[in-house]
């Protein structure tokens, strides 16, 4: 991934809910780019797959690292996680390879319709338009990404409906302020424990 250089978010860059795939290619000068698989066709957009998920990634605020480690703290483990693109629109990708591999195929957990074993190695994906892609990672390798991929949707939204719902709960009520002569804010008593005190 570039460093320390913001890429420019361009129309053929952006990764959508009707995003189905991001494939690695080699230019005609042999600069890796990606393939951007979407229901109406394939796009190359001329960024690697690792800056082009970062960038679509910067432009919500987010990061690479920041999905990284995200995933691998609610997951609890190291490598190949899938990512959180866009949690509103439920675009979760994950790497069929390790991510770092300039070869990785990521594809759209939402878009995965049907995969079937493809040779001794390699697995053949059906895709929600009907496309197929054939991946050189064999079939039980790929249902690990999947399963893995599934659990990082099912529990990031149990975590956001327990917060939520809980953020939704009438609360306690209370007033904070801060001397002129002190560092700390003060107070924190709500109206009704100031009213019982009072009597």
């Amino acid at each position: 991934m570039k460093k320390k250089e913001i890429i420019r978010m361009k129309q053929e860059y952006a990764i959508s809910s009707e995003t189905i795939m991001v494939v690695p290619n080699y230019d005609e000068n042999g600069v890796l780019t990606s393939l951007l698989g979407k229901k109406n066709g394939v796009t190359n957009a001329g960024l690697s797959p690792l800056d082009l998920i970062d960038t679509n990634l910067r432009y919500r605020g987010s990061s690479m690292r920041g999905a990284m480690d995200g995933a691998q703290a609610i997951l609890e483990k190291k490598n190949m996680n899938p990512l959180i693109l866009d949690r509103e629109q439920d675009i979760i990708l994950f790497p069929c390879r390790s991510p770092f591999r300039p070869d990785c195929v990521w594809l759209s957990l939402r878009h995965v319709k049907n995969y079937k074993k493809a040779g001794t190695s390699h697995t053949q994906v059906e895709l929600s338009n009907e496309s197929t892609i054939t991946i050189d990672v064999s079939k039980q390798t790929f249902d690990k990404k999947m399963q893995r991929a599934y659990e990082l949707r099912y529990k990031m939204q149990a975590q956001t409906q327990q917060f939520e719902g809980k953020a939704m709960e009438a609360g306690t009520v209370y007033h904070l302020f801060k001397n002129v002569d002190r560092l700390n804010y003060e107070g924190g008593q709500s109206e009704e424990q100031e009213f019982a005190e009072s009597l």
